[in-house]
């Protein structure tokens, strides 16, 4: 069942007292903020954002002592399952897994590598957080499903910026409706009721490919965007108080692209991001479970704050890595896909960028690969390599990075094998 602005059992644990900052915008356009930008990667918060992060709960830890490789057992939720055994050798991914559950463990009972951002601010843990659940997809069918630390089969794990690459998603599929023309539509042009004469110079020739790479130029107010506004005024708000757009734009992560969109798309399709995605994109892929915060102006957030199970994070990079296909039926275009996941900007940089889509380059056995990724801060990836017909998933607790280097150094050399 979608459940919509309702937080969950393990969010009411570890969100209590900290809900309130992550009704604005300011929760999500502090990412852009030039102390701590990161915008090669996306997966390191600044310090306001950390105080979402605890999102773990010691007390519900599990304990899973050596762990064997076992095939994933088949739920009624659409995914095939395999055993790996057949594909690969596992010994290094049950190697790997045991090394991860003794991590966790370790951070169980405040122990573990110092973290590096400890004492710089009250929310930050002393130690490094770890990995809490892996998943593995190889040639359309699920081959490894791993949970640690206080996560499970069947519950949603909190978003952050996974949550844009949905979004971008929902604006393709808007668009191959019929309801947005293209990317190259002015944003004005689909947010009704703006005064144009009051925008500073520039907002007027904005399109939606600008926010959708990142490089509108915006800068918001970040006082004025962390406050309630009313549904009908708050593009004029937010569009009033940002700097003119200067002549030549650089990419700057920064989530007020992301909320304005979710009006472009309420005002095009009469429905909410969770209502949209909820229809379109995830009813199709049988995602039930899942849910979105409210942004400042009382509609979804869609720059951070989804939930959503760790299978079907899966179906989303199964989805991509097959052109947007699922069981046949064509979910979301193949066109639109490519664009999404496409390097659009920042290509002089290891990391790229499309829309709201991450792109990098590994190697292995003297080959390259451009992995396409969703990422979230503090360690929540989709990970497709479309190649290798290979799709991993990770949800973490203050890992940031540590799955990239996995993918890297574990998992593409067991299933890269010629």
């Amino acid at each position: 069942m979608h459940r919509a602005n309702l937080p969950s059992k393990k969010q009411s644990i570890s969100h209590c007292g900290l809900a309130l900052l992550t009704l604005g915008i300011g929760w999500v356009v502090g990412a852009g903020s030039p102390a701590h930008a990161q915008e090669s990667d996306a997966t390191q918060p600044p310090a306001a954002i950390r105080l979402a992060f605890p999102f773990v709960d010691r007390a519900e830890f599990i304990e899973r002592g050596p762990i064997q490789y076992h095939v994933p057992v088949e739920q009624d939720d659409g995914l095939p399952v395999a055993d790996a055994r057949t594909m690969a050798g596992v010994e290094p991914l049950v190697d790997w897994l045991n090394q991860i559950e003794r991590q966790n463990q370790e951070f169980r009972v405040g122990k573990g590598r110092p973290h590096k951002r400890a004492g710089q601010d009250r929310n930050s843990p002393q130690v490094t957080g770890c990995i809490d659940s892996v998943l593995i997809a190889k040639e359309g069918k699920l081959v490894l499903e791993e949970y640690f630390a206080d996560a499970r089969i069947d519950r949603p794990h909190y978003q952050m910026s996974v949550t844009k690459s949905i979004l971008a998603y929902a604006i393709g599929k808007a668009i191959e409706q019929g309801k947005i023309g293209s990317v190259d539509d002015r944003l004005v042009d689909h947010l009704p009721g703006l005064d144009l004469a009051a925008l500073p110079d520039g907002v007027d020739q904005l399109t939606l490919h600008d926010l959708l790479t990142m490089k509108s130029g915006l800068r918001v107010d970040k006082k004025m965007a962390r406050q309630p506004m009313e549904r009908s005024d708050f593009a004029q708000k937010i569009l009033s108080s940002t700097k003119p757009i200067p002549a030549v734009r650089a990419f700057k992560y920064d989530g007020v692209n992301c909320e304005l969109l979710v009006h472009v798309l309420y005002h095009a399709t009469g429905q909410t991001l969770g209502q949209f995605a909820g229809e379109h994109l995830f009813g199709p892929l049988g995602i039930t479970d899942f849910s979105f915060g409210p942004s400042s102006s009382g509609l979804d957030k869609g720059a951070a704050g989804m939930r959503l199970r760790s299978r079907d994070m899966l179906k989303i990079g199964l989805l991509t890595a097959a052109g947007g296909q699922w069981q046949g039926q064509q979910i979301l275009s193949t066109d639109w896909i490519e664009r999404a996941t496409a390097v659009q900007v920042n290509r002089e940089k290891p990391t790229q960028y499309g829309y709201y889509w991450w792109s990098h380059q590994v190697e292995h056995a003297g080959r390259t690969y451009r992995v396409r990724s969703c990422r979230g801060a503090g360690g929540q990836f989709i990970l497709v390599l479309p190649e290798l017909q290979l799709v991993a998933v990770f949800t973490s607790y203050y890992a940031d990075n540590q799955p990239l280097q996995h993918l890297e150094r574990v998992i593409l050399p067991t299933f890269a094998q010629d």
